[in-house]
């Protein structure tokens, strides 16, 4: 069945108004362009840097994202970039394959972190392979919608890359931990079997990528290729959540800004009229078409994001009884364990707030005097009831509810891993590390 726009709906009871006709969208802005707009401040000029640094790590294939003009972006196979992603997907899903063979060989709760995290970075490239075939189509609707907004000032692009810079600074921060962690068990390992290692880099290598070279015989290129893949599927696990966070602060600013729009007009005592409604109709049910063919371009990442979100947390807590040898150790425990959490939290809030924001016009509208309650007001009123949110492919939709929701669901599987833990621990107690250097022959 063909699914009309809300505002071009023929089932609508105001379908004659002249309003709805199918024409280019366009609406008078009320009122003089602030100091400070700036008409390139839309979603995907301020989100394109971050993009273009994306795809060093096979993330977004997507050429000329760097430009003003959304209609030039394409995405064309054979590219570099697109080269990049297909050496990221191959690398992340043989990693996968090789992990669980290593898990087929020594099955325990800690262990199917490691496929877990090589299934879902692999699979959320492939993800965003997908996104960047239709992030043209994307690009230019939300251009065309938010064409009305940018020239009011904003701090939209401020925000978002203010906010992908705290991150992935942070992220960098939680790798390098990652490899003093590992360096740090290394030392120790070395210093117990009273080693003498010859080549450094062929042992860090050895004993980092002990999945790879159980299987293949180890090899200086196949050591690169592995370190490369190892930092990609890293950046694309916490990208998938600051994606999803950015998306959410575009689309929420939009809301906010017309909500601004009405608070002001309501606080100036000025009597709304009904021609001002309609353009705050318009303007509202364009935002809640762009935020609904986003999420269904999305909901895919959403559903991955909150799976694996909440997986690692359950897995992070099992941990956090664990002895810690070395302060190195500590530090990157509880460091990336913060980390987690925090980027948990933000991706929750931020994408929450997109239900939020879109809510929040129908507060405003019971603040109108009933003197000046027309057809158009009564119409916007009917939209806002419904609003717009994400979901995670229909089986959840996001709001701040949501976030009671998964904490019960990570008690749950908390309670039901460390039972699975208890159970594989003393499987593994009388494992001994073997001092055979077996990696440096």
């Amino acid at each position: 069945m063909h699914t009309y726009p809300y505002w071009r709906n023929p089932n609508v009871l105001w379908k004659k108004s002249s309003i709805l006709a199918a024409k280019p969208f366009t609406v008078v802005e009320c009122g003089k362009p602030q100091k400070g707009a700036s008409e390139s401040d839309h979603f995907h000029t301020a989100i394109a840097p971050v993009l273009t640094l994306s795809q060093l790590f096979g993330v977004f294939p997507l050429q000329s994202v760097l430009n003003r003009a959304p209609e030039s972006m394409t995405f064309r196979t054979v590219s570099v970039t697109c080269v990049v992603s297909a050496i990221s997907i191959f690398g992340g899903y043989t990693m996968l394959l090789l992990s669980l063979v290593r898990l087929g060989r020594d099955l325990n709760a800690i262990n199917v972190a490691e496929p877990i995290f090589f299934g879902i970075c692999a699979t959320s490239l492939v993800i965003f392979w997908q996104l960047a075939k239709q992030w043209q189509a994307i690009a230019v609707a939300w251009s065309r919608t938010e064409r009305t907004f940018v020239r009011y000032k904003s701090n939209l692009k401020g925000k978002i890359r203010f906010v992908a810079a705290a991150l992935l600074l942070m992220a960098l921060a939680e790798h390098l931990l990652f490899v003093a962690n590992n360096v740090s068990y290394m030392l120790k390992e070395i210093d117990y079997c009273n080693w003498t290692i010859p080549d450094p880099a062929k042992f860090f290598f050895a004993k980092t990528f002990t999945t790879t070279f159980h299987t293949f015989a180890y090899s200086l290129p196949i050591a690169i290729y592995n370190e490369y893949i190892i930092i990609s599927m890293t950046f694309v696990w916490n990208f998938i959540d600051l994606f999803i966070m950015l998306i959410s602060i575009g689309i929420a600013a939009r809301f906010d800004q017309l909500r601004d729009r009405v608070f002001d007009r309501i606080n100036s005592w000025t009597p709304t009229t009904e021609h001002f409604w309609e353009q705050i109709r318009i303007q509202y049910v364009a935002l809640c078409e762009l935020a609904a063919s986003i999420n269904r371009a999305i909901s895919k990442l959403v559903f991955v994001s909150y799976a694996n979100d909440t997986y690692y947390i359950v897995l992070q807590i099992m941990n956090a009884n664990q002895e810690q040898p070395s302060v190195v150790n500590k530090v990157y425990f509880w460091y990336s364990f913060a980390y987690l959490l925090l980027r948990t939290f933000l991706m929750f809030w931020y994408s929450a707030q997109v239900e939020h924001t879109s809510h929040g016009m129908c507060r405003l509208i019971q603040l109108v005097p009933t003197a000046e309650y027309c057809d158009e007001l009564q119409r916007l009123q009917m939209y806002t009831k419904c609003g717009a949110s994400l979901n995670g492919m229909g089986v959840f939709s996001v709001s701040r509810r949501i976030v009671l929701t998964l904490t019960g669901t990570i008690i749950t599987y908390e309670l039901v891993l460390l039972s699975y833990r208890e159970g594989s621990s003393d499987q593994h107690s009388t494992t001994v590390s073997s001092c055979e250097p077996w990696q440096l022959t």
